[in-house]
């Protein structure tokens, strides 16, 4: 059984278990299951201690490879505008989708029972210090207190500021970058151990939410399945109409000649494995500019993750809700430039760790408990080949975009 599969399987016989010993109302069954319950939060506490240096790690190394990589001015600056433009409207789309099923189907009050300790939401600070909160005065300890989202500001400052150092005496350039990859990986090396105790950690986590709110923790669980799949539609729908109102190519052969990149995407649910096929539908199907698509897919492949935006913000708002917090409109913006800003930071991160790098500063920046991720873990497999599709559709939506960008561009100028 794959891990994947084993831990799906654990979600459910979890669920299955706690409802039923609930129900059951057996003094002695009840006792025994609590007394195990620890051993889930041992496990929640094990995967977050390596949060900090692998966010930090992996952000400031790849902002310095993407600046020490980058090539052709105009070509990078309008592939970034394109990018942000998409991400953001992502954003904002989601995180009107799901606030409105939050409330149109609100969460109960215990749906996070057992899972994080009961006590009354954590109040969000203002706007203007929310804003201050951005820039860490001291981001060693921004770091002690896993302030996340402070340092990722930090880490993409620090890459820049590395990709800029000049070479050393002899030459050589800086060992940094190599020092935080080394780093980055060590850290994914501990997670892989951690997460081999993943089946047994999501049982026991999952089994304490029953125990505690029987079937509420399943419905949040399909209220954050239901919104994935869901945006991810929308989002796919927003990448048709955008090349049609563009004009940037006729919608219906686009969207016969980006259906095996498509479907690839789908069938592995892994961007960099639809790679291969997304170039050869760009240079052979769609006809676009060699250097455009040789830039742009590489690239958008490791920072422009439209899908997995798509699942993180209703990610964030989810849990948010469940622990009774009601955030404002200044505060979903910050959310959601939380998450936009992790999309772009945290490029090459694999597995859970994108999980982590993408919903962690937006559950930080609402005071949302980090301590449901892993619960997000176990079922994000479920709506993960809707969410590739969206974002391998959205990778060739976007470079369509920025070849017609500059090609207008270039007319212009004869």
């Amino acid at each position: 059984m794959t891990r994947t599969r084993s831990i799906l399987f654990a979600l459910v016989a979890g669920l299955m278990i706690g409802i039923a010993l609930r129900a059951s109302g057996n003094v002695w069954l009840l006792a025994a299951a609590k007394a195990v319950l620890p051993l889930g939060q041992m496990w929640v506490r094990a995967l977050q201690m390596t949060l900090v240096p692998l966010i930090f790690a992996m952000v400031t190394h790849g902002v310095t490879e993407a600046v020490a990589g980058g090539r052709g001015g105009r070509l990078i600056g309008t592939a970034g505008a394109v990018f942000a433009a998409l991400l953001v409207l992502t954003a904002i789309i989601a995180s009107f989708t799901s606030e409105t099923v939050l409330h149109l189907w609100p969460l109960p009050p215990n749906a996070l029972a057992g899972l994080v300790p009961a006590s009354a939401p954590q109040a969000i600070p203002g706007f203007a210090d929310q804003l201050l909160g951005l820039i860490p005065d001291n981001p060693i300890a921004a770091a002690a207190q896993g302030q996340i989202f402070p340092l990722v500001i930090f880490a993409v400052l620090l890459g820049l500021a590395i990709a800029r150092l000049p070479a050393g005496v002899d030459g050589a350039p800086s060992r940094l970058p190599a020092l935080l990859a080394d780093l980055g990986r060590a850290m994914m090396i501990i997670v892989e151990w951690v997460l081999v105790a993943a089946p047994l950690g999501i049982f026991l986590l999952t089994m304490g939410m029953a125990l505690s709110a029987g079937l509420e923790v399943a419905r949040l669980l399909a209220i954050f399945v239901g919104l994935c799949v869901a945006n991810s539609v929308i989002m796919l729908l927003v990448c048709y109409l955008l090349v049609w109102v563009t004009r940037a190519y006729p919608l219906g052969r686009f969207a016969a000649a980006i259906s095996p990149a498509q479907a690839m995407a789908a069938g592995t649910s892994s961007s960099m494995a639809s790679t291969p096929i997304m170039l050869e539908v760009a240079l052979e199907k769609l006809r676009l500019p060699e250097d455009v698509a040789a830039m742009v897919i590489p690239v958008a492949v490791s920072i422009f993750r439209m899908g997995t935006v798509a699942n993180a913000v209703p990610a964030v708002l989810i849990a948010a809700h469940a622990a009774g917090i009601e955030p404002s409109l200044s505060q979903l913006i910050i959310a959601g430039a939380a998450v936009v800003l992790a999309s772009v930071s945290a490029a090459g991160l694999p597995g859970a760790a994108v999980i982590y790098a993408f919903y962690a500063p937006g559950l930080q920046v609402l005071g949302a408990p980090l301590a449901i991720m892993p619960l997000y873990i176990a079922v994000i497999a479920l709506p993960d080949p809707i969410i590739t599709l969206t974002t391998v559709s959205a990778d060739l939506t976007a470079t369509t975009l920025i070849a017609r960008l500059l090609t207008r561009a270039r007319d212009r100028v004869v």
